[in-house]
């Protein structure tokens, strides 16, 4: 008898929710007839698993199945073609473990390449699925492409030879590379479940969601997906879950506009695929990387925090707190803490343990008073809240990490001081509460930040590319024309005939700073002038300007005057004034006119339109 699929010496099969495992066998024989077997643990026979009949032979094939088998191992299960005691008719497969399986899958942080100096120890019952199509021991490197049996790893052919296995085990021999997630992850869980894990190896470094797309399927071991289906295929059995990390290789305009898109899909085409509906996911959010810039690195990790989401049965685990080994890859040590920041994720995703906790989520984000403000300085805080916390936030030297975020995705400094309480950050900021409104709160921004806040059990926060602290206020108008008013020497010159008759109108450019502060580009002039723009309101209804400026000025809706302060000055109040106004349906004028002192002055003003209440109103647009 010989064994072509489901059953390989060494193998862990995956448990079911009765604690036991199976397997469904085919294989080769010499002869027609039952097919049974008897499982051994040690020299003793396991209960239940004496000899009998398991399948059935016929054409010199065989096909039988194994269940009930409990959880532990190792196990020696034995078969034979009817009663026969002849041993050439006959096979013996060894270390046959029951616990959990998972997927490894992603690009090179879950490849490895952390520093082997730094490997954990094995354990005996974490077992895995090498890239050669062989059990073992689970040692590091996992993940060694130069022994896959799938060209899309191995890199064979096109005229390239397979090396030598003398040549492949030197090449093994000379790694210092080969530290990632995986093993880590499964001594984390072997310790909590107190049962075998097996993992089955498929990641590959380099590589993106294009090249993991599932409908490459069809080129089986010459794509990373068909490769992945492949080996899966070949065990003949479900598994507990998919341990993912990528997205490296997507951080690019092209590819982060659809990476959430992509996952969904992949995602979907596993579980289709593998007949397996609920099939859990574990994914890390991209940690740091040693580039400039990180405009769409943040997107990537942005979209990985949100995709639990919209994809049920999974968790993002954060790694942007772990240190490196090189510019892009998490240390040995540190994926060592990543793997069980997975563990302590996949614990409660996969197995339902109440008391270990989802990875830590964002909750809210609110605006709150800082008590000890000067009365004449105002200034607000941001508390962020968020869930899932172990124990209670704590940080290593001063919490670090935050940065708040303008509408055009550019840091704007102001955090003064982090304070950590429970499950709660508090920012304190030079800012009013009305600027504060206006920002996005950021963790982790860049491509290299140093972040250092973790819970109790050290689960980092997670990254966040930009949250805006009060989404639902008030948009400010971004878009303002203005012209010079020559005849005018103050505002109080200044009537709707004047400005209708001024010409000719420019664009305003925005004020630096928060980048929403619009101002007439006459910074060296000395006179008055005068700025418009168009608010359109799907239907006639009442609504609120919120103004500020700082200087003189009058303002206008639809030709009738609504307010002015001709003794207004520095510095500039964003929600000085607040003016209720009834809009018409279709297009209003909002216009205002406002003197400018002198050379040097960099004055302007700054209005928002919304509900009565200063909220978003769905039914009005600025232009």
């Amino acid at each position: 008898m010989r064994i072509s699929h489901g059953l390989l010496p060494g193998q862990v099969l995956q448990r079911n929710r009765n604690n036991n495992g199976g397997a469904n066998v085919r294989g080769v024989c010499a002869a027609d007839g039952d097919v049974e077997c008897r499982i051994l643990a040690g020299d003793k026979i396991l209960s239940g698993h004496d000899w009998q009949v398991v399948g059935q032979a016929a054409n010199r094939k065989f096909e039988a199945t194994l269940s009930a088998i409990p959880t532990g191992g190792p196990y020696r299960v034995e078969w034979r073609l009817g009663h026969s005691t002849d041993t050439a008719e006959g096979v013996s497969v060894a270390d046959i473990f029951v616990g959990d399986v998972w997927i490894l899958a992603g690009q090179s942080n879950m490849e490895g390449v952390g520093n082997l100096k730094d490997a954990p120890e094995p354990h005996p019952l974490v077992r895995a699925f090498y890239m050669r199509d062989e059990w073992g021991l689970a040692q590091e490197k996992l993940h060694f492409l130069a022994e896959a049996v799938d060209v899309i790893h191995n890199g064979y052919g096109n005229g390239s030879a397979r090396p030598s296995d003398e040549s492949i085990d030197g090449i093994r021999k000379n790694q210092v590379k080969g530290c990632g997630p995986g093993l880590p992850f499964a001594l984390a869980m072997q310790c909590r479940t107190g049962i075998p894990q097996g993992l089955i190896a498929c990641a590959h470094g380099g590589t993106s969601m294009a090249q993991w797309s599932p409908t490459l399927r069809d080129r089986g071991g010459a794509s990373l997906y068909g490769a992945m289906m492949r080996r899966y295929e070949k065990l003949g059995q479900p598994v507990a879950g998919v341990l993912w990390y990528q997205g490296e290789s997507d951080a690019n305009a092209e590819c982060a506009a659809v990476y959430t898109e992509k996952m969904v899909e992949l995602i979907e085409a596993t579980r289709n695929d593998m007949n397996l509906p609920g099939l859990p996911w574990l994914i890390v959010q991209l940690g740091c990387h040693i580039a400039s810039g990180g405009t769409y690195w943040n997107s990537v990790q942005d979209q990985q925090r949100r995709l639990p989401e919209s994809i049920e049965r999974l968790d993002a685990v954060p790694a942007i707190d772990l240190s490196l080994d090189d510019g892009i890859h998490i240390s040995g040590r540190d994926q060592q803490a990543l793997g069980r920041r997975l563990a302590r994720a996949a614990d409660r995703l996969v197995h339902g343990n109440q008391a270990a906790l989802p990875a830590i989520a964002l909750e809210k984000v609110d605006i709150i008073h800082m008590p000890d403000t000067r009365a004449d300085n105002p200034s607000k805080a941001v508390t962020i809240t968020y869930k899932n916390v172990a124990g209670a936030l704590v940080s290593q030297g001063r919490p670090s990490g935050f940065a708040l975020v303008n509408a055009d995705g550019e840091e704007v400094p102001g955090i003064f001081k982090t304070v950590l309480a429970g499950d709660r950050v508090t920012l304190h900021t030079d800012f009013s509460g009305f600027q504060l409104s206006r920002l996005g709160v950021s963790y982790g921004y860049g491509r290299y930040p140093y972040c250092n806040i973790t819970d109790s059990e050290g689960m980092s926060l997670p990254v966040m590319r930009a949250v805006m602290i009060d989404p639902d206020h008030a948009p400010a108008c971004e878009k303002w024309e203005t012209v010079r008013i020559p005849d005018a020497r103050t505002v109080s010159d200044v009537d709707p005939a004047a400005i209708g008759a001024a010409a000719p109108w420019t664009a305003a450019p925005p004020r630096t700073g928060f980048g929403f502060l619009p101002k007439p580009p006459y910074d060296n002039q000395t006179g008055v002038f005068a700025m418009r723009t168009c608010v359109t309101a799907a239907t006639p209804l009442a609504a609120r300007v919120t103004f500020g400026a700082n200087a003189p000025f009058k303002i206008w809706l639809n030709g009738e005057a609504i307010g002015e302060d001709i003794s207004a000055g520095p510095p500039l109040s964003p929600d000085q004034y607040t003016i209720d106004i009834q809009l018409i349906k279709g297009e209003n004028i909002l216009a205002v006119a406002i003197a400018l002192p002198g050379p040097g002055a960099h004055l302007g003003i700054h209005a928002c339109i919304g509900t009565p209440a200063g909220k978003r109103d769905p039914n009005i647009e600025l232009f």
